[in-house]
């Protein structure tokens, strides 16, 4: 009994008994270990913020257009655009190494001719 009240009274008057030291140095340890983590965390190489991605649309705008991607944009066959040349209808084309190719201005023009507004 003697012990242990000796040791309640110890701790009271400011000893410190054998746990507590081992407490303290386990804080000790815990704040040299936060401490090199921040220290680690601040000096690593952050990664750049990503660029914002370019107003481009996926696909390229092409100048040019085949028979084939006209008849599809206007909803017509082959054949009809074909007719049109034959008969000078349609808009300019050109012909390259046996090629028929359409400029995009040039169809853009045309539709734009072809427009009907109504008056009333």
């Amino acid at each position: 009994m003697k012990s242990l009240r000796t040791g309640i009274e110890a701790q009271a008057q400011g000893h410190t008994s054998s746990a507590q030291p081992r407490l303290e140095s386990t804080r000790d340890v815990l704040d040299v270990l936060a401490d090199s983590i921040a220290k680690t965390a601040a000096s690593e190489i952050k990664p750049a913020p990503p660029l914002p991605a370019p107003s481009v649309s996926a696909e390229p705008v092409r100048e040019l257009l085949t028979e084939k991607m006209l008849a599809d944009r206007w909803v017509f066959s082959v054949a009809r655009l074909q007719r049109c040349r034959t008969v000078g209808e349609g808009p300019q084309y050109l012909k390259i190494v046996g090629k028929v190719l359409y400029r995009l201005k040039d169809i853009e023009a045309y539709e734009e001719a072809c427009l009907v507004r109504k008056v009333f």
